[in-house]
């Protein structure tokens, strides 16, 4: 298996005045490792960084939070590469088929006769 390099992606959430938007748009393009992917006319604007590491992240950041006529920059979600291969083992461990649906099953045995209020109901008590 080949070694694969770290890197953080991340989703920011830029709040300016409406009237600075597009300026503001132009120059979070122009940073390293920031792209900007959607606006609104509220004036959020939603960047997502790349990064090597979290402190070049941090840095991109406070760059962006630096920038004239950004009130606001929050970093809303974080992600970093060793969590996509923790998630990998996990999927790796579990059955692609629950045990429930394996094997055959005859339809013409399964019937239902009661209604799901009173089951409910019954449950809840409990």
């Amino acid at each position: 298996m080949e070694m694969q390099e770290d890197f953080n992606v991340s989703s920011l959430v830029v709040l300016c005045v409406p009237q600075d938007m597009e300026s503001l748009w132009k120059k979070i393009n122009m940073i390293s490792g920031a792209e900007c992917h959607y606006q609104d006319a509220s004036g959020k604007i939603i960047v997502t960084l790349e990064s090597q590491s979290i402190e070049e992240e941090i840095k991109i950041v406070k760059r962006i939070e630096r920038l004239e006529g950004v009130i606001l920059a929050q970093m809303i979600y974080a992600y970093h590469s060793t969590e996509l291969e923790a998630m990998r083992e996990e999927i790796n461990k579990q059955d692609t088929i629950p045990a429930v649906l394996q094997g055959e099953k005859n339809a013409e045995k399964i019937f239902y006769s009661g209604d799901v209020q009173s089951t409910l109901d019954e449950i809840l008590k409990s």
